[in-house]
């Protein structure tokens, strides 16, 4: 029997913990928060299957504070829509929680939508513990920071970034526009930020590789210019690890971004 009731379209923000997942999106060879996250809303609506566009494909191991995702779906047969949240929060496990769930505009689309993003990467300067090491890559010797200052400014403004991006398609615009790279310490734990108006696949841990580089004195800040004038990934340096990149926020409004900021480390954050 077909189901006739009304479709509403959904926007969602979520935070997860990535460690136990294989990314955001569907793949067949792991768990992924996209298949936990449709699975429990599936349930929710009592259809077959609600299928969900994430702002982003998280690679495996990264986390979010604010990934935004968009759904259609009926109305739920358990529930109103004012506790979908919260019944959500139920069922899913403890290490992917709802943040935010609003109607949005029949064309919304978390994907196509988005108009920029903010991302940090942490690094622990300081000693290993059972805490910072699921969050935070550790680099003790990374400690030249106004070295790395210096050579984040080489990365704002419009470029073409390949030579940070490990998915090269010759048809692909690898043009992005980063407007503000930033640093900030807290005790040990150096964070580092990124906003711009889109990113390449895994270009921030790209772009990290080579901080961390200039961060523990091997390398000279003006590489980092020369790598992104080289559009070739084969100039840069490797990735950083999955498990310090957090994606923060998903922008929907031109300007937004320049009111994003943060003044703890994305694991302290509430």
């Amino acid at each position: 029997m077909k189901d006739e009731r009304p479709i509403r379209n959904f926007r969602m923000e979520l935070s997860f913990d990535g460690t136990a997942y294989h990314g955001w999106q569907r793949q067949p060879n792991g768990i992924t928060v996209q298949e936990v996250v449709e699975a429990k809303l599936s349930r929710l609506f009592n259809t077959e299957r609600v299928k969900i566009q994430g702002s982003s494909r998280t690679d495996s191991g990264v986390h979010a504070q604010g990934m935004a995702v968009s759904f259609e779906a009926p109305e739920s047969p358990y529930i109103p829509d004012w506790k979908i949240k919260k019944a959500l929060n139920r069922l899913l496990p403890p290490d992917i929680r709802i943040r935010s769930v609003d109607y949005a505009a029949p064309d919304f689309n978390a994907r196509f939508s988005a108009k920029g993003k903010a991302y940090i990467y942490v690094v622990n300067t300081g000693d290993l513990n059972p805490f910072t090491s699921r969050w935070s890559h550790y680099q003790p010797e990374f400690m030249q920071l106004d070295a790395v200052r210096e050579a984040m400014k080489s990365l704002e403004g419009t470029h073409d970034f390949s030579a940070f991006t490990i998915e090269l398609v010759p048809e692909k615009d690898h043009v992005r526009t980063m407007y503000r790279l930033d640093v900030k310490t807290f005790g040990p734990l150096v964070c580092l930020c990124f906003v711009g108006n889109g990113f390449l696949y895994k270009m921030v841990r790209s772009m990290t590789g080579a901080l961390l580089e200039v961060g523990r004195g091997r390398m000279q800040p003006q590489r980092v210019a020369e790598m992104l004038a080289s559009k070739d990934r084969s100039m840069a340096k490797d990735t950083a690890p999955a498990c310090g990149l957090f994606l923060m926020k998903v922008f929907y409004e031109e300007d937004e971004w320049r009111s994003f900021d943060f003044d703890t480390p994305p694991f302290f954050m509430l």
